[in-house]
């Protein structure tokens, strides 16, 4: 409870710096609530894309000679309902307060309290063509829990299995997993727009950032930014100054800003998270950071080339330490997890060594491969015959890194005038990753 009670704190501080006030004519301003969309697909999309996970899910239930599968997982509950229905009170918690049955014969389920039951059915899971099976709230507990018994007189003798423990099921949360992993058109459709609108979110609070301000504050209006946009935060990792060269994972502790800050979220809607990492420099950059930020974008640029559908991810594990050692820094990718396939948890899986899946069309993946006092971090989803890059930023500063004769975007280092906090207008920096050898 502890993160999330820091994420609302940050939000009504964030609301506080945007100026906490309606406009004189009664609406919010946007800085509070920019209007954004709960839902973009139509009813039409959603039947198509809850008809592709139905087929997939009995798939998954005839290989494994299951009756049904019992879906309480959040992320689970979201993909199976195309983000349409969310189950998630509290919000810190993967398990969630209600659970969708699925069975072989195509017959689906909403299990849950009287409490959930109005608002699911109402709002989504009639439409979807669930039946309800509710049970008061007092009787799932340590003494008495009737859950087990609504399962097996709906599924008889048959196995059950769960993505949770779950009475009267089999544990298979791993092997269902897999599912999740290859998008669909429509859920690339939510994925890119979330994937700009997060982007967006993290540098509208760069370009305001000034000398002065500490990591608790940046936090709060990284949290505001996410918030007004109907995103929730799920990672924070703030910091300034020194503690950028010294720590990968830099949680915010409230140093106070002097030239240099990096903003490092994942944030998620409908259940699908978006990693992005920004860094601001006030004035005239280091050389060594000048350098470094480059030689971290060369290596992003190799993790996006050898994300093709087909190639093994131990095989890029094994090429990762090649692309380290031709930037001249041999042993940098053992301080940080390098990132991995993303799409419906912050990483579905990372890299390591040993790793036997294989880059599948239409995944989503997320590297963030560091270099002393910098990092880069983007969220792609891999084709065929191609990568797309979702977090691109609107008016950043990019390296092109040139490999294998094609052009590679990387984000640069906002700079800004440290008395105005005027953005310093940057060229593009084009750099051929053959020069790191």
């Amino acid at each position: 409870m502890k993160k999330i009670f820091y994420i609302f704190f940050a939000f009504a501080i964030g609301v506080l710096i945007s100026g906490c006030a309606r406009r004189s004519n009664g609406k919010v301003s946007k800085e509070i609530w920019k209007g954004e969309p709960s839902q973009l697909l139509t009813k039409d999309e959603v039947k198509q894309e809850t008809e592709i996970k139905i087929a997939r899910v009995k798939n998954f239930l005839k290989e494994n000679n299951l009756a049904g599968i019992l879906l309480t997982q959040v992320r689970n509950f979201y993909w199976m309902t195309a983000g349409t229905a969310d189950n998630q009170i509290v919000l810190n918690k993967d398990v969630g307060a209600a659970s969708l049955l699925i069975m072989n014969d195509g017959r689906k389920y909403l299990i849950c309290s009287e409490s959930e039951a109005g608002l699911l059915m109402d709002e989504a899971l009639s439409d979807l063509g669930y039946q309800l099976k509710e049970f008061p709230w007092y009787e799932a507990n340590s003494v008495k829990d009737v859950r087990g018994k609504i399962i097996r007189e709906i599924a008889g003798t048959g196995r059950v299995g769960s993505d949770i423990n779950y009475p009267g099921t089999e544990l298979v949360a791993d092997k269902f997993a897999k599912l999740r992993y290859q998008l669909t058109n429509t859920e690339i459709k939510r994925y890119k727009w979330l994937g700009e609108q997060t982007t967006e979110a993290v540098s509208d609070v760069c370009r305001k950032l000034m000398p002065g301000m500490n990591e608790y504050e940046i936090e709060a209006m990284t949290s505001a930014s996410l918030l007004s946009r109907g995103i929730m935060p799920t990672v924070l990792l703030i910091a300034v100054n020194d503690r950028i060269y010294k720590y990968r994972h830099a949680l915010p502790v409230g140093d106070t800003l002097k030239d240099y800050a990096m903003v490092n979220v994942v944030a998620e809607k409908w259940g699908m998270p978006i990693a992005v990492t920004r860094f601001v420099h006030f004035g005239k950059l280091p050389k060594n950071l000048e350098e470094n930020i480059k030689k971290a974008a060369v290596v992003n640029a190799h993790y996006e080339e050898a994300t093709k559908p087909g190639t093994s991810i131990e095989k890029i594990f094994e090429e990762c330490q090649q692309w380290y050692a031709s930037v001249g820094f041999n042993d940098e990718w053992k301080n940080h997890h390098q990132g991995g396939a993303i799409g419906y948890n912050d990483r579905e899986y990372i890299l390591y060594p040993g790793n036997s899946e294989t880059v599948l069309d239409h995944q989503a993946f997320a590297w963030n491969p560091t270099v002393p006092g910098s990092k880069v971090e983007e969220t792609l989803v891999a084709y065929k015959d191609s990568t797309e890059v979702i977090t691109k930023s609107k008016n950043w500063p990019m390296i092109n890194v040139e490999l294998y004769g094609k052009i590679y975007p990387q984000p640069a280092i906002l700079l800004k005038d440290p008395q105005t906090g005027k953005i310093i207008d940057q060229p593009v920096v084009t750099i051929n990753a053959r020069d790191y050898k």
